[in-house]
């Protein structure tokens, strides 16, 4: 397996010619057999999967020794241990060669010297120096070395504020460490920052700063810094050719940790809130602030690695949408998850279907992510994504005297509460999100305490009735949140939740909501690497090629069989691989033609034909799928489709310039990098409710759509640069 990409820079070069060598030390300790170091829950575990993370990045690396020290192998993390294996590293480390050093366990400061002291499995809090590995012992070793590029990540409990026992009248053994401390971490700082600045390929990394704690949670079975250092690695804080890269690695680590301690504490909030109306006063401290650290005087490229492609065969997040009304909107829907969510998106087809059909169906779906086949090693099982299932209903809700409720879907079809209720009671491994969009009723309250269950990864219900006349109000407000988000960030239910009741008017729609206790986050949209949309490709140079292999016989049909406005010079260049842009219509009167032939892998097929350059492409792609006797006629079709349905008004007004196609994938390549995967949505809504729009009034409606004003004016600038 090769990587994504590898820079050219000198810093790669080195590892994967061998000219280099990465040496890598990992430490953590669990039990400490002083009785007054108290046991900590994950430092073996964060070492075992850092080091399966590390083994699977450096994979190009021809050089490379990784020694790990935990409580559970053979060599143990005693002090005589830990300095053996440190002082032989930095004896055989060659000037080209880097260190990379991780230490997970307790952090504390001598009380007569106040220097810091990292804790090892035999160290004794009442002889700190002499049992435990003092930090400027360690950076005396670590200046020993040739190398000039050294990685330290300390990953304590109080990393970046490793304070003293106040001692007074008790002995200090009596003490326990998480008793009130006085707070020399000034000292620390200064330690290390001193090291740092006559050494500039020396870096450090701490999981929290001075007067914070570096927080374990049991849903991550890791500590939150090692979690997302181990992401990173896995690929996460690659930069857009692949590599990983300590300062890109850093930056990473310290936004996601960020951002998890904000999403857990506003989903907190929501469920104290959800308690306090119950009448229940036992609400759930917040968590405070964790910052990780970095000390470095202008180190240079530290590379630890190369994003490698995961091969998972199957999805972690899938979506079912369930539409009783109409397909009006059920395309946007299956974009808007898709592309924003990163659901795989399946929808459910009522057509000859039985109630028992559809009543499988939702069961498989909900079933589905019980048991996933993505290959990893061991230790990274805790780091894939939460398996996450969106069930979004959209519909009329029927009440009957007896009790029952039912999800009306049409053609004679319902689903009742009580076996929707017992189709999620059966998913408890999953992370369960449940949207009701159901206009025209009173009784959403009771569907969400009647379909509340507790599952392992927490569950979520969001219900909405609108009045009849605004019956889409709800869909197009999630659109425009949706277009909102920064995607560095992502949304969380709890967040969205919080959107939703102030954009919401509360006269058109009714909004009720359910969040179950849980400390696991549960996003609608989850984090990306921004690498995607900062970095804009060169599109030149593949252009050339793509319009080579181009069959002169299909553009000779070009004015033949697409609609005057993509014939006139629209195609003459083919444009990059970005989905081809449909309108609704189009979309679901293609989608019923191709069904006629191949069935209910329809949707997927047609999906997937939309990567494709051009008009020409999609009818010869989707063509092929169907039986040589059929094509002609589907062609024929197709055509027919493409010519009568317009996102362009045909008839316009002498005065009016048409917007071609290249100019509309031009717009939604560059607005990519403002707002990520939601542009194509954004744009086609535009189009499609103001048929008369302009080039210009297009471009400013777009900017008002991005949150961040440095990339709304990015964006302009582009736009109008010719």
């Amino acid at each position: 397996m090769s990587p994504l990409g590898v820079g050219s820079s000198n810093s790669t070069h080195i590892f994967t010619t061998g000219e280099a060598k990465l040496w890598i030390l990992l430490v953590g300790i669990n039990e400490y057999q002083d009785v007054s170091l108290p046991n900590l829950r994950y430092p073996a575990g964060d070492c075992e999967a850092l080091g399966d993370a590390l083994a699977k990045a450096t994979q190009g690396f021809l050089r490379k020794e990784l020694i790990i020290h935990h409580d559970f192998v053979a060599q143990t993390p005693t002090l005589k241990t830990v300095c053996g294996s440190l002082k032989r590293i930095v004896s055989k480390a060659k000037p080209a060669d880097s260190i990379f050093l991780y230490f997970s366990g307790h952090g504390m400061l001598e009380p007569d010297t106040q220097d810091a002291v990292l804790c090892l499995s035999d160290t004794r809090q009442e002889n700190l120096l002499a049992t435990g590995l003092p930090l400027q012992k360690l950076l005396q070793i670590l200046e020993t070395s040739r190398t000039n590029q050294q990685l330290v990540c300390l990953d304590t409990c109080h990393s970046g504020d490793m304070k003293m026992p106040q001692t007074n009248k008790a002995s200090f053994r009596e003490l326990n460490i998480t008793q009130t401390f006085i707070d020399p971490a000034t000292n620390l700082m200064n330690v290390l920052r001193k090291r740092a600045s006559y050494s500039k390929g020396f870096c450090v990394l701490l999981s929290c700063d001075q007067g914070q704690k570096s927080w374990e949670f049991p849903e991550l079975g890791h500590g939150v810094f090692t979690y997302y250092l181990v992401r990173g690695l896995l690929g996460e804080a690659a930069d857009s050719h692949g590599v990983i890269e300590a300062d890109r690695l850093y930056k990473y680590v310290y936004r996601q940790t960020l951002q998890y301690i904000d999403k857990l504490n506003h989903q907190l909030r929501l469920i104290n809130k959800q308690k306090l109306n119950r009448g229940d006063s036992k609400l759930y401290p917040e968590y405070p602030l964790q910052t990780p650290k970095r000390i470095v005087e202008g180190v240079g490229e530290f590379i630890l690695g190369f994003k490698y492609d995961a091969v998972e065969s199957h999805k972690q997040r899938r979506a079912l949408v369930i539409d009783g009304l109409s397909n009006k909107i059920t395309t946007d829907l299956i974009c808007l998850f898709t592309d924003v969510g990163d659901f795989e998106v399946d929808f459910l087809q009522q057509k000859n279907k039985s109630c028992s059909d559809i009543e499988a169906q939702i069961q498989g779906f909900l079933c589905g992510n019980d048991k996933s086949t993505m290959k990893s090693l061991p230790h990274l099982e805790l780091i894939k994504p939460t398996p996450t299932c969106l069930l979004y209903l959209r519909g009329y809700i029927e009440d009957n005297e007896d009790g029952e409720a039912w999800f009306i879907l049409g053609d004679g079809i319902r689903l009742s509460r009580s076996c929707l209720r017992q189709k999620l009671q059966l998913a408890t491994k999953i992370q369960q999100i449940i949207i009701l969009d159901c206009p025209n009723t009173n009784s959403l309250k009771k569907w969400i305490e009647y379909l509340r269950c507790g599952t392992e990864y927490g569950q979520c219900i969001i219900a909405a009735a609108s009045t009849i006349d605004k019956s889409e109000l709800f869909f197009q407000t999630l659109l425009d949140i949706f277009a909102s988000v920064n995607v560095q960030v992502g949304l969380s239910v709890s967040k969205l939740i919080a959107e939703l009741q102030k954009r919401l008017p509360t006269k058109d729609i009714k909004l009720d909501v359910w969040v179950s206790e849980t400390q696991t986050i549960i996003d609608i949209l989850p984090s990306k690497n921004r690498t995607g949309f900062i970095q804009r490709p060169n599109l030149q140079g593949n252009q050339q090629e793509q319009q080579e292999n181009l069959q002169s016989e299909d553009i000779a049909h070009v004015t033949e069989i697409l609609p005057a406005f993509v014939a006139s010079g629209a195609l003459e260049t083919v444009q990059p691989q970005l989905d081809l842009l449909l309108s609704s219509e189009q979309y679901i009167e293609l989608e019923q033609l191709l069904k006629q032939s191949i069935g209910l892998v329809a949707p997927i097929v047609l999906k997937k034909a939309l990567k494709v350059n051009n008009y020409v492409e999609l009818v010869t792609t989707l063509a092929n799928y169907l039986p040589p006797d059929k094509q002609q006629e589907f062609h024929q079709q197709a055509v027919f489709i493409l010519n009568k349905i317009s996102i362009f008004p045909l008839s316009r007004s002498p005065n009016y310039q048409i917007i071609d196609v290249s100019f509309i994938k031009r717009c939604e390549r560059e607005l990519m990098y403002a707002v990520g995967p939601v542009a194509s949505l954004l744009i086609q809504h535009l189009l499609k409710s103001h048929p008369q729009i302009t080039a210009k009034e297009l471009i400013d409606k777009l900017i008002a759509k991005i949150p961040d004003p440095q990339l709304a004016l990015e964006f302009k600038q582009r736009m109008f640069v010719d």
